[in-house]
């Protein structure tokens, strides 16, 4: 909120949120609207047994929760960049294939993490991706160094936690972005043209035919201008 004249506040920011900042925003909002939500099978372990079986309605959940938020928010892609993720140590090792994860120092996580990163637990205190136990989002950064974050299967339910350097392994921000706006369509004329035959002066053969009807259908010359049966390329065909 920003100060306004009459001295209260306005929502509004000052700032355009990229489409990454949007994105991240999404990916929380899902993680957001299932807080509160407890025990198993539930809705998230569901969705990830309907695609990988059975045997995840009682599972661990954690994962499943980052993976249910990713694809409710369309960040898949960025969040999930090998696919659903059920187990932690993998959701950790897809941020460090893709050069983004980071230990969980105080430094770390104040300079690199942000809303949105992917964070994870080891509470033995250790940064060894091999020991990670728990996976959840930061939500926010707090001043001393902690992060305020979202968390499934954090008492068997979806929960804001305060987490501290000693217990986090790591984080990654994946590389989130908005929806991409489709590529233009390509100009017909610039379609026929690239498809059109290179010709020299003296060709004598039917590409000589072909781009002199193309030329004159387009407009470029006069139909009766153009001696449509001669297939002989001469510098008469060039269109000035």
């Amino acid at each position: 909120a920003t100060p306004t004249a009459g001295g209260g506040t306005s929502c509004r920011s000052g700032a355009t949120a990229t489409p990454a900042k949007l994105a991240a925003n999404r990916m929380l909002s899902a993680a957001k609207a299932d807080l509160g939500l407890s025990g198993r099978p539930n809705r998230i372990t569901r969705d990830y047994a309907s695609r990988n079986g059975d045997v995840f309605l009682s599972a661990a959940w954690c994962a499943m929760s980052v993976t249910w938020w990713a694809r409710r928010s369309g960040n898949a892609a960025s969040v999930l960049p090998k696919g659903d993720r059920a187990y932690t140590v993998f959701m950790a090792e897809d941020g460090q294939r893709l050069d983004r994860w980071r230990a969980g120092t105080v430094g770390n996580i104040q300079a690199h993490a942000q809303a949105g990163a992917v964070i994870l637990f080891d509470w033995d205190g250790t940064n060894r991706i091999q020991a990670i136990d728990h996976v959840g989002l930061v939500e926010k950064l707090l001043p001393d160094g902690r992060v305020q974050t979202l968390e499934g299967n954090s008492g068997d339910a979806v929960k804001r936690r305060v987490r501290s350097a000693p217990v986090i392994a790591g984080f990654w921000v994946p590389a989130y972005a908005g929806p991409q706006p489709k590529p233009p369509k390509p100009d017909p004329t610039e379609v026929l043209v690239k498809q059109l035959p290179t010709l020299k002066e003296g060709d004598d053969n039917f590409d000589v035919k072909t781009v002199r009807w193309n030329l004159g259908a387009r407009g470029f010359a006069p139909a009766a201008d153009l001696d449509l049966l001669n297939t002989r390329f001469t510098p008469a065909l060039t269109v000035q």
